[in-house]
Order: structure tokens, then C-alpha cells, then sequence
């Protein structure tokens, strides 16, 4: 089995800014909570590594552990919070944002 190439550090920069974001689903319902990184899968198998741009911040419960979350209820979850990619689009607004108040 061929190994994963490491993230780039331009990757590796992106990913940190996303999880440092917090929980996407938690902040819709105007919680804030610590995130780990989901890889949303587009035109990916499961033997396809999906990019490590096309990512969500999402608490454990969110991401792998809940009812309402990606792993586990994804019907639910996208009913409740928009889908994935509808969520990397707030995402990628966000940290936008962030990087254009760096500038100033």
C-alpha cells in the first residue's frame, strides 16, 4: 500500500488556521468549541486522498461521535447546518476575512 504524501506547508499552514476557526456546526448554533479537521470527500473514492484545502473545522461530536454528524448522520447534519461544500465556502469566507485584517 502506497504511503500518504505529508501536507505541504502551505497545507499545513491552511489546516491550522481552519481548526484554530473552531467548530462550523457549533458556531451556527452560537456555541464555540475546539475543532480537529474533517477532509470533505469531491469526486474522491475511498482510495483517493481528497485535498487538504477542501476541509471543515468540526468538534468531535460533530465530526465522528454524534447523531448529527458528518460520519455518523450525515442526512441530518446537512439538514441542520448547510452542506459540506455550502459549509467550506463559510469556511474559506472566514478565513479570508481573517487574513485581510492581518493586513492592516
Amino acid at each position: 500500500m502506497a504511503r500518504k504524501k505529508p501536507p505541504t506547508k502551505a497545507e499545513r499552514e491552511f489546516m491550522t488556521k481552519v481548526a484554530l476557526l473552531g467548530c462550523i456546526a457549533c458556531s451556527k448554533d452560537g456555541l464555540t468549541r475546539p475543532a480537529e479537521i474533517h477532509h470533505v470527500r469531491i469526486h474522491t473514492g475511498m482510495g483517493l486522498r481528497p485535498s487538504h484545502f477542501d476541509i471543515l473545522p468540526l468538534c468531535p461530536a460533530h465530526h465522528r461521535t454524534g447523531k448529527i454528524s458528518v460520519h455518523l448522520g450525515k442526512k441530518a447534519f446537512e439538514e441542520k447546518y448547510g452542506t459540506q461544500q455550502e459549509l467550506m465556502k463559510i469556511v474559506k469566507e472566514r478565513i479570508q476575512c481573517q487574513e485581510d485584517q492581518d493586513i492592516f
